[in-house]
């Protein structure tokens, strides 16, 4: 199901994006916020996020710039009452700009062009995280390792590091279908990115070392396994 956020303070602009959305594809699942900081306190995963830049409290650019920190692959689309565009914009990357009143044939075409890079992006699996610093969503396949520490769950990525509070083995329940794997009380490991084995530790591909405890060897091992021949059958179309 590809989701769909329309955030803007004016009702009956919300409304008729909404309509026009539907009446391109009726089965896109579309979320309605009245205010930038409505939507970011509820934000997951969407695939293209219609935003208004000339909102009261938050803007539309402090918004989208806040958006690009927790979702790097949203398409975001600037709604606009003015034909110059607002400086700062730029800084989001966004996708597209409408012109208010939107137009149902250019928001169509928008709609067209944002959709053709969705379908045609390598699958990924988007997942939300209710961090302390607030909701994120990652890539499983970014992430490289979970650690439980200080009563806290550190997540690691290639670029930023993330703090919730949870039990590890929660974490395990909700990862293990993407790869992940437990070689360690306090860890929870990305088997994507594991490069080597040796002893009681394990190497990552960005360098860092993990431990393997000795009662987690050979289950670990086995796991790893199992998961690289998949891994291989797919590449062979298996």
């Amino acid at each position: 199901m590809y989701r769909i956020a329309v955030c803007d303070d004016e009702e009956t602009i919300r409304e008729e994006v909404k309509k026009q959305i539907f009446q391109w594809d009726s089965t896109l699942e579309v979320e309605l916020f009245s205010s930038a900081r409505e939507l970011l306190e509820n934000y997951r995963s969407f695939h293209v996020v219609f935003l208004d830049i000339d909102m009261e409290g938050m803007d539309g650019i402090a918004a989208g710039k806040r958006i690009r920190q927790i979702d790097k692959e949203v398409k975001i689309v600037y709604l606009t009452a003015y034909r110059d565009y607002v400086a700062g914009a730029f800084e989001v990357h966004a996708f597209s700009y409408l012109v208010k009143p939107v137009g149902r044939e250019k928001l169509f075409s928008v709609l067209e062009e944002a959709f053709l890079y969705v379908k045609s992006a390598k699958p990924r699996h988007i997942m939300d995280f209710h961090t302390v610093s607030g909701v994120v969503c990652l890539p499983a396949e970014e992430i490289y390792y979970f650690e439980y520490e200080n009563r806290r769950i550190r997540i690691v990525t290639a670029h930023e590091e993330y703090f919730q509070v949870e039990r590890i083995g929660n974490i395990l329940k909700r990862m293990a279908e993407f790869g992940f794997s437990m070689p360690h009380r306090s860890f929870v490991v990305n088997m994507f990115h594991v490069k080597n084995i040796r002893n009681q530790e394990i190497e990552l591909d960005n360098g860092e070392k993990l431990p393997l405890s000795q009662k987690k060897q050979k289950s670990f091992k086995q796991e790893l396994a199992e998961y690289l021949s998949k891994c291989l059958e797919k590449q062979r179309g298996v």
